[in-house]
């Protein structure tokens, strides 16, 4: 009889496990979609010459498009972690009585890795989307003035009790600010190589299973948090393109233009 207990118990805790996984998993993925939602132009006698495209219109396609990816996912992530809040405690319940020992500090460093990851490439000159790197200093200082906002405004105005019995428990800072520098990181870098933004957002979603696992946050904290790191990242991004109005569309050799912008011509 306790053979069969200890069996259910395992067999409930590694449902919630893989739920959680393949949550983040999913998030992952979709953000990595969006990003990737473009073409690239290869210039050059290896491919057809394509005739210039007025810079304004371009821009202001790229900017649109950047806004719809800012909520096209953030908000069914933000909807999907509300939605899960009925489930916050039998989840968390089964969290703790799978490990109960589990305690690591891990997660407050790593949700620094990514946004530590893209501005160490850009101070180091690696060569990214942005013009120059005041533009990615800037970009990246609006990003996580425009998530901390969000998350500590939350934060205050609800007082939502963690797992552990602390208080400001929604949304997960911890995860907004690794999923923010993740998106941070795609953008700039993620033309270079599909395993920059892979990388970027594998150690967010670790980050957001990890305060799960420590009993610092239920899984709608963590969801809404990821979505807020998003939305922020892409917002910053936005405004600055506004703001600088000169980001390299168009590389001497490369350009990245949104498929709608091609057809009008």
């Amino acid at each position: 009889m306790q053979n069969t207990r200890f069996y259910c118990k395992y067999l409930n805790f590694a449902s919630m496990k893989a739920l959680i996984v393949t949550l983040c998993c999913l998030l992952c993925m979709g953000n990595i979609a969006a990003q990737t939602d473009s073409v690239s132009i290869m210039w050059g006698n290896r491919s057809q010459m394509v005739a210039p495209v007025d810079m304004k219109i371009s821009n202001r396609q790229f900017n649109m498009n950047r806004l719809h990816h800012s909520f096209s996912l953030a908000v069914p992530v933000a909807a999907v972690g509300f939605a899960m809040m009925p489930a916050d405690h039998a989840i968390s319940r089964r969290v703790s009585g799978g490990m109960p020992n589990f305690n690591t500090g891990v997660d407050d460093y790593l949700r620094f890795a990514p946004l530590a990851t893209q501005l160490a490439m850009s101070l180091s000159g690696v060569e990214g989307r942005s013009t120059n790197r005041w533009q990615v200093v800037t970009t990246d200082a609006m990003a996580t003035a425009m998530m901390a906002t969000m998350v500590y405004g939350l934060k205050f105005g609800v007082d939502r009790t963690r797992p552990n019995g602390e208080g400001g428990g929604f949304p997960s800072g911890h995860t907004a600010t690794a999923f923010m520098g993740a998106t941070l990181l795609a953008h700039e870098y993620g033309h270079k190589s599909v395993w920059i933004p892979i990388a970027g957002y594998s150690v967010a979603t670790a980050t957001g299973v990890l305060r799960i696992l420590n009993n610092k946050h239920y899984a709608s904290d963590v969801l809404v948090g990821a979505a807020i790191g998003i939305v922020s990242a892409e917002l910053a991004y936005w405004a600055t393109d506004a703001i600088f109005n000169d980001r390299k569309l168009f590389k001497s050799r490369r350009a990245r233009i949104h498929y709608e912008v091609l057809k009008n011509y």
